[in-house]
């Protein structure tokens, strides 16, 4: 893939990486509107979506240093990189 098509990858990424986070910040407000039982259930999977949404966010910002170098058309130093992640 081209640098560019990277780029547009990262970027679809980063606005779905965003749009998931938002969606567990609506479900967390739900909890309160289930009863009880039910509301431990849900915290223990808004804990763990949380989590996978820290994994990705990680994960994201390294591709996104990867990417980074080739976008500016370092030369070589690019290729050394690229290599590296």
């Amino acid at each position: 893939m081209s640098a560019i098509s990277d780029a547009e990858f990262i970027r679809l990424l980063r606005k779905d990486v965003d749009y998931f986070t938002q969606a567990m910040e609506r479900f967390e407000d739900l909890i309160p509107n289930v009863c009880a039982p039910v509301q431990d259930q849900w915290r223990l999977q808004a804990q763990s979506r949380k989590d996978f949404a820290r994994e990705l966010e990680i994960l994201l910002d390294k591709a996104e240093g990867c990417i980074d170098p080739l976008l500016q058309g370092s030369g070589n130093a690019s290729e050394q990189e690229s290599a590296s992640c």
